[in-house]
C-alpha cells in the first residue's frame, strides 16, 4: 500500500484476523474454571493478560520480539503448571514469529519455539498415550512450520509488490522516453523545414519590390516545402498512432504475464488481410479489453479468438474471473469505455457485444465487416 506521495508504506495484519483466534482462548479457560477456586483468578488473569499481548504484538511492530517471548513464557507456565494440553497455545505466538521485522529477532523467538515444543515433547511423551500422541504430534509440526510458512508468504508479497512499483517505473521510463523520441522526430523532421520557410518568406518579401519573378518563385518554393512538411508531419502521426491486432496481442501476452494470468489464442483471419483501418481499431479494442481484466476480472485465464463468420471479422476476448450481473452489464454498457469501443467500430461500421455471468467470467465480442460499404461504394 502506498501514500498519496506514492511511497510504499508498511501493512499490518487486520486486528479482525488476530481477534479471530481468541476463541480457541475457550479450552484453556474451561481447564481453569475447572480447577481449584484460590487458582481460578490468577489463571483468568493470566490468561486475559495473553489475550491482550497476542493482540497487541500484531499491531506493534517494535516490541513485537518482547511480546512474543512474554506469550512463549505463559504458554510454558501454564503446559508445566496445569497439563500438556497447554501446548496448542503456541499456536498463538507461531504466525507472529514469521512477522518479525529482523532475521536476528526471528531466529531467536523461532529457536525458543522449537525449544519450548521440544521439551515439553520430551518431559510429556512418557505419560502420554499412543492416541495421544498420534493427535499431538501433527499440531507441534504445525507449530514448528508456521512461522517459516508465514515468513515466505510475507516475503512473496513484498516481492510483488515491489515488481508492481517496478513495472509502473518501466512504464513511467517508456512515456518519457516516447515522448522524448517524439520530441526529436518532431524537431529533426520540422525544425529544418520551417527554418527554410521562414528564410524564404523573407526572401521573397524583399524581392517583391526588386525581383517580382524570383519572388514568386520563392514562394511557390514555400508552398513546395510546406506542403513535404505537413506530408512528414502526417506519415509521423501514422506512425505513432499504428496499432495492429498482432502488435496488441504480443503486448497482451507481457502485460497479462506480469499479472499472472494465462493467454491462449485461437483462430485467425484468413487472407487477404484484414483493411489497415479495421486492424488499427481491432487493435485499439483489444488493449481496452485486456486493461480491463488485468484491473478488474480477478481471472487466471484470457482466451482471444480471431473468427471470420460470413462477410464479418470477428475478434472475442474471454476471461475466467469474477463476471458481472445483469445491472453491472448494463451499467458497463453505458459506461464511456464501450461507448469509446463502439464509436470506434462505427467508423467501420462494426460493433460489440458483452456478454458475462456472476462466477463465470466475462467474453466481449467485436464485429467487423470484411469490406466496408464506403469501400463497396
Amino acid at each position: 500500500m502506498r501514500d498519496r506521495t506514492g511511497k510504499q508504506q508498511a501493512q499490518k495484519p487486520s486486528i479482525l484476523f488476530s481477534l479471530v483466534w481468541l476463541i480457541y482462548l475457550v479450552f484453556p479457560l474451561r481447564y481453569i474454571l475447572e480447577g481449584p477456586a484460590e487458582e481460578m483468578a490468577a489463571g483468568l488473569a493470566i490468561v486475559v493478560f495473553f489475550a491482550v499481548i497476542y493482540v497487541y504484538s500484531f499491531r506493534n511492530r517494535p516490541y513485537r520480539f518482547t511480546l512474543v517471548v512474554t506469550q512463549l513464557a505463559i504458554i510454558a507456565y501454564f503446559t508445566y503448571r496445569y497439563d500438556v494440553g497447554f501446548i496448542y497455545m503456541s499456536l498463538f505466538p507461531a504466525p507472529i514469529i514469521g512477522m518479525m521485522h529482523t532475521a536476528r529477532k526471528q531466529a531467536v523467538a523461532y529457536a525458543a519455539l522449537i525449544a519450548f515444543v521440544g521439551l515439553a515433547w520430551w518431559r510429556y511423551q512418557s505419560q502420554l498415550s499412543g492416541d495421544d500422541q498420534l493427535q499431538m504430534l501433527p499440531v507441534m509440526l504445525i507449530v514448528i512450520a508456521t512461522p517459516v510458512l508465514f515468513r515466505l508468504g510475507r516475503r512473496t508479497m513484498e516481492l510483488r509488490e515491489k515488481l508492481q512499483l517496478a513495472n509502473e517505473e518501466i512504464a513511467r521510463l517508456s512515456k518519457n522516453e516516447e515522448r522524448q523520441r517524439i520530441s526529436r522526430d518532431l524537431h529533426d523532421t520540422l525544425g529544418h523545414t520551417l527554418s527554410l520557410i521562414t528564410l524564404k518568406s523573407e526572401l521573397a518579401e524583399k524581392l517583391i519590390a526588386k525581383n517580382p519573378e524570383r519572388a514568386a518563385r520563392e514562394i511557390r518554393d514555400v508552398q513546395q516545402t510546406s506542403r513535404a512538411a505537413l506530408k512528414q508531419v502526417r506519415e509521423l502521426v501514422s506512425a505513432m498512432n499504428l496499432v495492429t491486432v498482432e502488435d496488441e496481442i504480443a503486448q497482451a501476452k507481457q502485460i497479462l504475464a506480469a499479472a499472472d494470468i494465462s493467454l491462449e489464442v485461437r483462430g485467425g483471419f484468413a487472407a487477404p488481410p484484414i483493411p489497415p483501418l479495421a486492424d488499427n481499431i481491432l487493435g485499439m479494442c483489444l488493449r481496452e479489453a485486456v486493461t480491463n481484466i488485468v484491473k478488474h476480472s480477478g481471472a487466471r485465464e484470457c482466451i482471444v479468438e480471431r473468427r471470420e463468420e460470413g462477410s464479418l471479422l470477428s475478434l472475442s476476448v474471454a476471461d475466467d474471473g469474477k463476471g458481472m450481473d445483469a445491472g453491472q452489464v448494463e451499467s458497463l454498457t453505458q459506461g464511456s469505455g464501450l461507448r469509446g469501443m463502439r464509436e470506434r467500430l462505427k467508423l467501420i461500421e462494426g460493433d460489440v457485444r458483452l456478454e458475462s455471468r456472476v462466477g463465470r467470467g466475462t467474453r466481449i465480442v467485436f464485429a467487423v465487416p470484411r469490406v466496408s460499404k464506403q469501400a463497396d461504394r
